[in-house]
């Protein structure tokens, strides 16, 4: 049998599962100066059970759930997944002088448990309610919807008031922590929970049992440690999601590989067409997939495009550009279509619009390596873009959410970087020992950022309204854009190197496509109309373009141009602020960069126009290499502008028609170079 995605890593992601809960708590009878929570809270007074204790699950099924993590599911799955759960009705006690070490926090819960003689829950439940599925589930492969013979619990979950396992940790696993009255489990986990119901890490750590291991972070839910595909930890939503995340709901991708489609729905990702007909939601839009889509509401119909990037070789990790129409907790009743903190003051809500990602790899969904890759395998794409940043050089107290001392970071327009810069939601790495390496350890929290002067505190990295894609606000991703419809660079690292030495699998080439998506409406019921082109080549804005390397493909668009800027508009090559590298790439004054000089390749065959008094900029010594057969055309009054160090490259029958004056002042001082091959 070939393993499937659809049939979960340990777990199925389909049908109903009981969860039992055990609530405990330490008692330093020893060393009382170790307490981690020595004053109990109002959430969970010392002694007893938490008050939220009927808050995380149903205990039975029902229409409309009313535990927070039972309605999770019920929402994220399209009531594919019923998780329910109980409690043992008393509180565990665990005396720190009756064990040798209060690590075995699963261990100690069983033992004291125990001690209570029999299995007593909340709802009067036995060791049969809690079997529904039989032991040994194989990732990948159908799991038996059957008890096992004896018993064994499905899943045991235990929930410390004042363990060194703080707020917001814990960690899961297939196995058992002994007997349990006399019974095993398939599975386990274990949660520190000193601020109340520990929401985030609790669905994190659990859909690791759907979803993988520790390389399926994403979302909001990776640390340094793990290697994922771009060098800053991403933030952002998915089922791994946890602490960092910006939404708290599943992500298109999620669903995609779990098999969460719609019931009765055609297509693995589904969209509409104008009349409300359903339609294949995966494009490629250079293949003619294009035309008027219809995105509803996400968490409630699961409608969804996927872009395929294309021109990328078969070599490197291939990219796809995910749009959901988020319409928010307001609209479609889901308690966690919304920001992680949206609640308090200073962080602005999330607003009803189209939110995007880009996936890279981690689509195989069947065969023998369908849990391999890396995290991080979705970035998100905020609608307000990116641009390079740095470190004011102080420490200032931020005042959102958790008021302390952060390092502030400037922003300006101009250092718009659509193509390699930083975006909000992720923790951006600064050189901030000047040694010339980077390393995850000098990333920072994007808490606070002065933009052309104005001071922003509002802990954007967890959500910002500016984030959202709408039709009152930025509503179109394109070629000239910021954010970009292009691919992007990755770098699968760790906390301190990189895995692949800048080369492939790596893609280190932006390739312009000429894709466009634009929203155009806003429907009463929710849903958002948006049109996907390709052939969209005109840029009538000023744009500026930074990576390793940027080609321009032969495309057909605009006046059968691959390339047009607009009148009177500036097409500026530059070296990225934003390191794409974690070595050094030369210096920079007293600085080092972390990026190389911008290469940009006209393709064989492309056409590019500047209209009237466009302009095309060369600085921080880019090079424009145009190939064979590749034309550059100058209208009337258009201009060449190479900074010193900077050069154009003709190759071959290359052609750029220009003012003869133009071309010779530029040959004169070495910065037209004219190659015959």
């Amino acid at each position: 049998m070939v393993p499937n995605s659809a049939n979960g890593w340990y777990l199925s992601p389909r049908g109903t599962i009981r969860i039992l809960v055990i609530f405990a708590e330490i008692e330093y009878d020893k060393h009382p100066d170790k307490d981690p929570q020595p004053k109990a809270t109002e959430r969970w007074p010392k002694g007893q059970l938490p008050v939220w204790k009927d808050q995380l699950f149903d205990p039975f099924p029902t229409k409309d759930p009313l535990g927070e993590v039972t309605r999770y599911y019920r929402d994220m799955s399209m009531g594919q997944f019923t998780v329910l759960g109980d409690y043992i009705d008393r509180l565990v006690v665990i005396r720190e002088s009756e064990q040798t070490s209060l690590r075995d926090w699963s261990g100690m819960a069983w033992e004291g448990a125990n001690k209570f003689g029999e299995l007593h829950t909340a709802h009067g439940l036995s060791i049969a309610d809690f079997d529904m599925w039989q032991e040994g589930g194989k990732p990948g492969l159908p799991k038996v919807n059957k008890p096992d013979s004896p018993h064994s619990y499905d899943h045991v979950m235990v929930i410390l008031r004042n363990s060194s396992l703080t707020h917001g940790q814990g960690s899961t696993d297939a196995g058992s922590a002994g007997l349990l009255y006399g019974h095993p489990s398939d599975t386990q986990s274990r949660f520190g929970a000193m601020n109340g119901l520990p929401f985030e890490i609790l669905k994190h750590e659990f859909n690791h049992l759907l979803l993988g291991s520790n390389n399926f972070h994403s979302g909001g839910g990776n640390a340094p440690i793990f290697t994922g595909y771009f060098m800053a930890v991403q933030g952002g939503w998915s089922l791994m999601g946890a602490a960092n995340s910006s939404l708290l709901t599943c992500s298109g991708w999620d669903r995609d590989r779990l098999g969460w489609l719609p019931e009765g729905g055609r297509f693995r990702i589904q969209a509409h067409d104008a009349h409300g007909n359903e339609v294949n939601g995966d494009l490629n839009p250079l293949a003619g997939d294009t035309g008027i889509y219809v995105l509803r509401d996400f968490i409630t119909s699961g409608d969804a495009l996927r872009i395929r990037m294309p021109f990328l070789p078969d070599d490197v990790y291939p990219q796809w550009l995910w749009l959901e129409n988020h319409q928010g907790e307001a609209r479609n009743s889901c308690p966690k279509d919304k920001f992680h903190y949206q609640g308090m003051t200073c962080v602005t809500p999330a607003v009803p619009g189209i939110y995007a990602q880009m996936q890279v790899a981690k689509e195989q969904r069947s065969g023998a390596d369908i849990y391999g890759g890396y995290a991080d395998y979705l970035r998100p794409v905020p609608a307000n873009g990116n641009y390079d940043r740095r470190l004011r050089g102080d420490t200032i107290t931020f005042q959102c959410l958790w008021p302390g001392p952060t390092q502030p970071f400037l922003v300006k327009h101009n250092w718009a970087n659509p193509l390699t810069g930083w975006q909000d939601q992720e923790f951006p790495l600064f050189d901030q020992d000047g040694n010339g390496k980077l390393t995850r350890k000098e990333a920072i929290t994007p808490r606070v950022e002065i933009f052309d002067g104005k001071m922003v505190d509002e802990g954007q990295y967890l959500g910002s309204s500016r984030h959202a894609f709408t039709v009152q606000g930025n509503r179109r991703i394109g070629m000239g854009t910021n954010p970009s419809s292009a691919n992007m660079l990755t770098l699968a690292c760790n906390m301190t190197s990189e895995q692949n030495r800048g080369k492939a699998p790596d893609v280190r080439t932006v390739y312009l496509n000429g894709i466009s998506v634009e929203l155009l409406e806003q429907r009463a019921d929710g849903g958002i109309v948006v049109h996907v082109r390709s052939g969209d080549t005109r840029i009538a804005n000023d744009v500026r373009w930074c990576a390793d390397s940027i080609v321009l493909p032969p495309l057909n668009g605009y006046h059968g141009t691959a390339l047009t800027l607009a009148k009177g508009t500036t097409l500026k090559l530059d070296r990225s602020g934003t390191p794409t590298r974690m070595e050094q790439q030369g210096k920079n004054g007293a600085d080092h960069w972390f990026s190389p000089p911008t290469k940009f390749t006209i393709a064989r065959d492309a056409r590019v126009v500047l209209e009237r008094n466009a302009k095309f900029q060369l600085a921080n010594n880019s090079e424009l290499h145009v190939m064979q057969g590749a034309i550059v055309q100058l209208g009337r009054r258009a201009k060449l502008s190479v900074d010193p160090g900077s050069r154009i490259v003709l190759h071959g029958n290359a052609k750029l028609n220009a003012k003869p004056g133009m071309l010779k002042k530029l040959r004169s001082k070495g910065k037209l170079l004219e190659l015959q091959h």
